[in-house]
């Protein structure tokens, strides 16, 4: 590992960490599998490397090459929800229930914690009265990374309409 460049390890990390995250699987790919058609890459063990790999290299190369990998996870085409969150998104809208969500914003690239309060959803988006922003936000429910419900009951107005925003 000595003879490589920050750059040349930035470039492994991102590599392995877009592994762990799923985003390079694909089974049908020759280069993914061997003779005994086996993956070439196994998951297990990655994080162990991950660790190791981000002793060895500057945060601003990490951080970097963790936002790339997070942008691609959380982009517009990916349609990916997990099945936690999809469960408590259903629980606090049906029962009212305010919802602690990490969300991931594309603009800055990290999560932020919000409280919302959900009052319309369809498969891919709900509209909901965010306590930090203090307003009504459309948020992608494949962009909600952790998800749980609080005891808080809500209203939702009786002037609000979901055309305005689903």
């Amino acid at each position: 590992m000595a003879d490589l460049t920050n750059q040349e390890i930035g470039k492994i990390y991102k590599i392995v960490k877009a592994v762990d995250e799923g985003l390079l699987v694909n089974p049908q790919e020759g280069w993914e599998q061997d003779y005994y058609e086996e993956k070439l890459i196994d998951k297990k063990g990655l994080k162990q490397i991950l660790k190791k790999l981000k002793y060895l290299v500057p945060n601003g190369t990490i951080n970097k090459a963790e936002k790339e990998v997070l942008v691609r996870k959380y982009d517009t085409f990916s349609n990916i929800i997990d099945e936690n969150v999809e469960r408590n998104v259903i629980r606090a809208f049906n029962n009212k229930l305010t919802l602690e969500i990490e969300y991931f914003s594309m603009g800055r690239a990290e999560f932020n914690r919000r409280k919302i309060d959900i009052y319309a959803k369809n498969s891919k988006y709900i509209a909901a009265y965010c306590h930090s922003r203090k307003g009504i936000r459309k948020f992608r429910i494949s962009r909600i990374s952790k998800a749980k419900v609080t005891p808080n009951k809500y209203l939702i107005p009786a002037d609000f309409n979901k055309k305005d925003y689903l």
